[in-house]
């Protein structure tokens, strides 16, 4: 796989939800990657608290939509109550991302979507042919709409935003395995009750 990268190509880090992020460093290093960016989906502790490891690494700014820096704040109390394991507060970000912002890697660029429900500033990033759900859409199912700060209402409407997507578009959500936006239009329960009631 480390192959199939150009040296000293640049990269983002997508949710750095570890503490230890050996993997991902031998990774970079191996690939003799550029990493200039840490871009986060929301802020929930299992997709953030890595961000000041990356940080003290490679010096980058992290990144997250401005509604979830509440939920920032108290990630290493999350990540203890929780995991029942003590964890570092996390430094403020570096940079908000807002609605409709876009975020450029290279040649390639993604549109910032403000998908709120799970957590009040998830985001997808959403590009020409991938996107990054996080904790929107899974394959098959949606992110908990249970949680604190979460609300059922907010993921109804941004799932029929996100039915807009065109159907060759990849998603790689934040947990599970990558699926397609045809596959999910087709199958997946959510995403079908929503376009039967918003059609």
């Amino acid at each position: 796989m480390a192959e199939s990268f150009e040296k000293g190509a640049k990269a983002v880090v997508i949710d750095p939800g570890d503490l230890h992020l050996d993997p991902v460093f031998e990774f970079v290093d191996n690939t003799g990657l550029q990493v200039v960016a840490n871009w986060n989906t929301h802020a929930h502790f299992d997709h953030i608290i890595g961000v000041d490891v990356l940080r003290d690494r490679y010096g980058i700014p992290a990144w997250v939509h401005e509604a979830d820096a509440p939920v920032w704040a108290k990630a290493h109390v999350a990540h203890e109550q929780f995991l029942g394991a003590s964890a570092p507060a996390v430094a403020k970000p570096d940079q908000y991302m807002h609605d409709g912002d876009t975020l450029t890697l290279g040649t390639e660029t993604f549109t910032v979507w403000h998908t709120p429900g799970h957590s009040p500033g998830s985001v997808c990033l959403v590009g020409n042919e991938i996107v990054f759900s996080g904790d929107t859409l899974f394959a098959g199912t949606i992110g908990r709409t249970d949680l604190e700060g979460s609300s059922p209402e907010d993921m109804r409407q941004s799932l029929a935003r996100i039915l807009d997507w065109h159907d060759d578009l990849m998603i790689y959500p934040g947990h599970g395995v990558p699926t397609k936006m045809a596959v999910e239009r087709q199958n997946n329960r959510f995403l079908r009750e929503i376009a039967s009631r918003f059609s």
